[in-house]
């Protein structure tokens, strides 16, 4: 059958299947029983769209008995949307549910059987935009709609649309864009990516904001909604809804992950991530009213976590620039203070217990909070960091020049004209600042235990970012580069870095040494080598691990002298983390080798260290020789593992890179006069 028979082929089937229920103002008085058999009429839509997709694919063609149309080829698809649509409209969630996959089914639908692909997700788009207005009661004067399309979805539905109608056609968006990105075509991205884009810039958010800026309750006559409207947005459910979901949908437009080409220089320069940047105020603003209104916790966490994503996400994107910076750095101080100020240890005590497991059940609301709090506590600072180093480090644009004069004397006593030198007094202010309020009000670089309270601070950190592997690496990759940028400022000079570093009493350099960071690093997983494996072969960590190890044993190989002298003292010597060696999952064959015994025909390693306390030749205290040697068994014994694995094709990808890093670390340890020479070579 041709494309426009099988078009006609799902009109026909959505016609017979919901024609009783997709009329206008078919919802006016559904009753529960009514409810019921729309769900089992829509489900058998789903399911004949199903089979018809498999038959397709597989070239079975099923030759109707009719030959009668029921709409022309150009009304197919508008009927086709506008019935589907108006079922989002029935106050039933599993009603609701099957439309949203319908939907979902009707678009894989269109584009396997090679139909207007472009113009269903335009339909959708025109259907979002028209149900969001009609909710508000604006008018469509000011909308670029086809005025086809208009004239034939406001016939045929539309009537009765509210927050649930709005809310599952974004959550249809999102998982139709989940889709593409699965298995994308860069044409079909873009023409997604440009319809979205067109859609959010037309929709009436200035309206959106006057009547969630509003007591609904005490101006309800003042309102110009509908009575029908007003009771659901009183409730606000609905209102939480359409937010979540369509912070699902920004989140899911952004993902850094699967970016591909759509007509521009890259994705990450597509329009719609610049709309998108510029609606977060707006977003922000919302939750906040949402979250007045409501006094569900796990609601309000939600919310800023999608918010935090969205802008972490957002951040990594090339296109993004200084001003851009300064915007998300304005919102974070604004509306996520408190997460920025709360101490980075204060709820560590509950973090042994997973999401849903059955030990949360003993916890305190205090402690449960206290777990979702350090999780959004975790984003927002590495939001700041992310923030600070691209300030930092980029060259400024000279366009923006105006845009940050303007904002200098409000984040500096000492306005700098030149726009590169207040970028960076900037985003080196905010690291102090932040830092400033995390360390003792007395600390300074001349007190006699600075060195410990900096190693405290940055062990604080650590632990707080253990409890999270999907950001550990992440924000450890973050430091290293916050790292390099302090040396090459200090290497060159920089006078911005001068006049700020001059206004307090402690130096980054010495809260971000990467060499002590991998020290500490290791001493909180307790130098147990298989937990780096795990870290190594997993799906989630995989890559960010390796990134970090590669840089930090370059690090090393090039800062011997620094690794081997690392001054562990004090309360930091006897600390304990949660992380313990674990298993590499159920296959006997990918359990790592334990530390590696003496060298012998099978070339295994093991560090033999002299009597330090009768040894004088070297100026080093015995807890240092002491981390030295544990930091050093540990790597070793992961080259061997890693190794052992690779020999027998069980590492998932290549590590050759890695083991001849780890390899030349071995080589020093051999020159290392700490150790017996000849049991390491």
């Amino acid at each position: 059958m041709s494309p426009a028979g099988e078009l006609w082929w799902l009109c026909r089937c959505v016609d017979e299947s919901l024609s009783p229920f997709t009329e206008p103002r078919a919802f006016v008085s559904t009753s529960k029983e009514n409810e019921k058999e729309i769900l089992i009429a829509s489900s058998q839509v789903v399911k004949k769209i199903q089979l018809r997709i498999r038959e397709f694919e597989s070239s079975i063609k099923e030759e109707l008995c009719s030959s009668e149309k029921h709409c022309s080829d150009h009304q197919c698809l508008p009927k086709i949307v506008s019935k589907m649509v108006n079922l989002l409209a029935v106050k039933n969630e599993f009603v609701q549910h099957v439309a949203v996959k319908a939907l979902v089914l009707i678009s894989e639908f269109v584009f396997a059987t090679g139909n207007n692909w472009d113009e269903f997700v335009h339909l959708l788009c025109c259907s979002l935009e028209m149900a969001f207005t009609r909710m508000l009661s604006c008018s469509f004067e000011n909308n670029n709609f086809d005025s086809s399309d208009v004239d034939f979805m406001l016939q045929h539905g539309l009537m009765n649309c509210d927050w649930s109608t709005v809310a599952g056609i974004v959550g249809v968006l999102r998982v139709i864009c989940k889709h593409l990105k699965e298995d994308y075509d860069d044409d079909l991205v873009k023409v997604y990516y440009d319809s979205v884009n067109s859609c959010l810039l037309k929709m009436p958010w200035n309206s959106l904001d006057e009547c969630w800026n509003c007591d609904v309750v005490r101006t309800k006559k003042s309102l110009p909604v509908n009575e029908l409207h007003l009771s659901n947005l009183g409730a606000m459910d609905p209102g939480i809804r359409f937010l979540g979901t369509f912070l699902q949908l920004l989140c899911t437009l952004v993902d850094r992950n699967d970016f591909v080409e759509t007509g521009c220089d890259s994705a990450d320069k597509h329009p719609l991530f610049v709309t998108v940047m510029n609606l977060i105020p707006r977003l922000v603003k919302w939750c906040l009213r949402k979250q007045e209104d409501n006094s569900e916790t796990c609601i309000i966490h939600y919310m800023k976590h999608k918010l935090l994503i969205l802008m972490i996400r957002l951040g990594s994107l090339s296109c993004m620039d200084c001003s851009d910076s300064f915007s998300r750095l304005e919102i974070l101080h604004n509306y996520f203070q408190e997460l920025l100020l709360q101490p980075l240890t204060q709820f560590l005590s509950a973090q042994g217990c997973l999401e849903d497991s059955p030990f949360l059940s003993s916890l305190s609301d205090g402690e449960t909070y206290g777990m979702s709090s350090s999780h959004l506590q975790r984003q927002a600072i590495f939001l700041l960091l992310d923030c600070s180093i691209s300030l930092v480090s980029q060259r400024g644009s000279k366009e923006n020049h105006s845009d940050c004069s303007a904002l200098s004397s409000y984040f500096t006593n000492n306005p700098d004209p030149e726009f590169d030198n207040f970028r960076i007094k900037k985003g080196l202010l905010e690291l102090y600042k932040w830092i400033q309020k995390h360390l003792p009000s007395e600390v300074s670089i001349n007190r006699e235990n600075y060195s410990e309270i900096c190693m405290n601070f940055m062990s604080s950190f650590l632990k707080l970012y253990l409890h999270e592997d999907d950001l550990l690496f992440e924000v450890l990759l973050q430091l290293m580069s916050i790292s390099s940028c302090l040396q090459q400022l200090s290497g060159r000079k920089d006078v911005a870095y001068q006049d700020v570093k001059r206004d307090f009493h402690f130096d980054l350099s010495d809260i971000f040494n990467s060499v002590y960071l991998f020290h500490l690093f290791l001493s909180e997983i307790h130098y147990d080598h298989q937990v780096l494996l795990d870290y190594l072969i997993s799906k989630d960590t995989g890559i960010s691990c390796v990134k970090y190890l590669l840089r930090c044993m370059n690090l090393i190989c090039n800062s011997w002298k620094l690794f081997v002298e690392f001054p562990l003292s004090g309360e930091l010597s006897n600390q304990s983390s949660c992380k313990r060696r674990k298993l590499l999952g159920d296959n006997p064959q990918l359990v790592a080798d334990e530390t590696p015994s003496s060298v012998d025909n099978n070339g295994s390693i093991e560090l033999h260290s002299k009597n330090f306390e009768e040894d004088n030749e070297y100026d080093f205290k015995h807890h240092n020789i002491e981390q030295f040697k544990k930091a050093a068994e540990c790597l070793l014994s992961l080259n061997n593992s890693i190794g052992n694995l690779h020999q027998k094709c069980l590492f998932p990808y290549n590590p050759e890179v890695l083991l001849r890093r780890l390899r030349r670390f071995q080589e020093l340890c051999c020159q290392e006069k700490l150790f017996d020479r000849q049991k390491l070579e």
